[in-house]
């Protein structure tokens, strides 16, 4: 069986984030159940060709679109990208086309094409709430102004919805439509997204599966016993509370949220430190945040770790925190579950079973984070994060790339 996977960024060629991430470990576990996979993402910085890491096959064809996928201009990067792959895949010998976000939509009207699985998260089908008396621009405001929020626009919409969001309804609603109606299937990363989705598009729930985010469990037990990090590394005392959360620094990240929280966590706990690890656009902005409040002995911001030195963070770390603006999947929670962290997260319920690893939180209000900290660090982490390590393995990559399979299988028999 041979399976594209096509994606809009991957892991390492683009700058790294969940869902390359996802692509990268999901193509390497196929590829270890048997399974022939190519990867096949627009350009990098460099020219068209083909390239071969950790044994996965990568073909990077036209456009460069990396650089402003996280503009408005990004959707119609992913189009001009979807029409150059249906025309690379025209007449290639493969038998399954996984396709994340939108890229597999002009596929679809491919004679005789292959079938089609369209996988996508939460991100790729909420619509960013620019309105034309606002931004009468895609490309010329910061990314920070658009990624506070999302709207649940549907295809469906009314006059009004569709006059006060024509981008978004063209671009990226109606396509998605047109893309989730015309596939085999449509696989989302939780349970928790299926009615939102169907009610959205207009699907037979029948046609949507779940094939979550996961982790290599092994691997990152692994890291984290080879790790030789320190906190004394870090300028972290052995007593501190270490807090931590691994992401892009993306304001719908939540990441300036955790900053002013630190702040109200040390009238009471003055000796919390919070690492954060990551880089994006939001640097400087999240540097001169540190610094107005005066809180530059107390955070760390680290950049450019190497995937396999990750965990050495997760090691010297307390208490992991996930403050998404919107729900979705975070591998880097997996992560810290794997290494036995607890877990303070607004994204991700399914992970959080009844506080017993941690805390769910409605809101990334810094006030709501600050109480959860302080009261999960009242209790006993250790024990949490205990239950944070067994919930994890329920999300072993091995296990959700034999879920996977056995979809493919599904769809080739029919």
């Amino acid at each position: 069986m041979k399976v594209i996977l096509s994606a809009k960024s991957v892991y390492p060629f683009h700058p790294v984030g969940g869902v390359q991430k996802y692509v990268y470990y999901f193509a390497k576990h196929l590829i270890q159940a048997g399974v022939d996979v190519e990867i096949v993402a627009p350009l990098d910085a460099g020219g068209p060709r083909t390239e071969y890491f950790e044994g996965i096959k990568y073909t990077l064809i036209y456009p460069s679109i990396f650089s402003y996928l996280e503009l408005p201009s990004g959707w119609l990067g992913v189009h001009w990208f979807a029409r150059r792959l249906a025309h690379y895949l025209k007449d290639k010998q493969f038998d399954i086309l996984h396709s994340f976000d939108l890229t597999g939509l002009y596929y679809l009207g491919v004679k005789g094409r292959k079938p089609v699985l369209a996988h996508i998260f939460s991100d790729n089908y909420l619509c960013s709430p620019i309105t034309v008396t606002k931004y009468l621009s895609l490309f010329g405001y910061k990314p920070h102004d658009i990624k506070n929020a999302k709207v649940a626009l549907s295809p469906f919409a009314g006059f009004k919805d569709i006059v006060r969001y024509p981008a978004q309804y063209f671009v990226k609603a109606r396509p998605m439509y047109k893309y989730l109606t015309g596939c085999e299937k449509v696989f989302l990363e939780d349970e928790s997204f299926r009615e939102e989705i169907v009610r959205l598009f207009r699907l037979d729930p029948a046609k949507v599966e779940i094939i979550p985010v996961g982790v290599d469990v092994a691997y990152a037990r692994s890291r984290v016993q080879a790790s030789t990090l320190t906190r004394g590394q870090l300028g972290l005392a052995p007593d501190d509370l270490v807090l931590l959360t691994v992401n892009r620094l993306a304001a719908d990240k939540g990441i300036d949220k955790m900053i002013l929280a630190l702040k109200e966590i040390h009238w009471g706990m003055p000796s919390t430190k919070l690492v954060i690890v990551g880089k994006g656009y939001q640097e400087q902005e999240l540097l001169s945040l540190i610094a107005s409040n005066g809180l530059q002995q107390h955070v760390r911001l680290v950049k450019d770790v190497k995937e396999e030195d990750l965990y050495g963070y997760y090691k010297i770390s307390d208490l992991y925190i996930c403050a998404f603006t919107f729900p979705g999947s975070s591998i880097s929670t997996l992560e810290a579950m794997a290494a036995g962290l607890p877990v303070v997260t607004t994204a991700q319920p399914w992970l959080v079973a009844a506080g017993t690893n941690g805390m769910l939180i409605p809101n990334n209000d810094p006030d709501t984070i600050a109480q959860a900290v302080i009261d999960l660090a009242t209790g006993d982490l250790k024990s949490k994060g205990a239950v944070s390590a067994r919930i994890v393995e329920n999300y072993d990559w091995p296990r959700i790339a034999r879920s996977a399979i056995a979809h493919y299988q599904e769809i080739l028999s029919s």
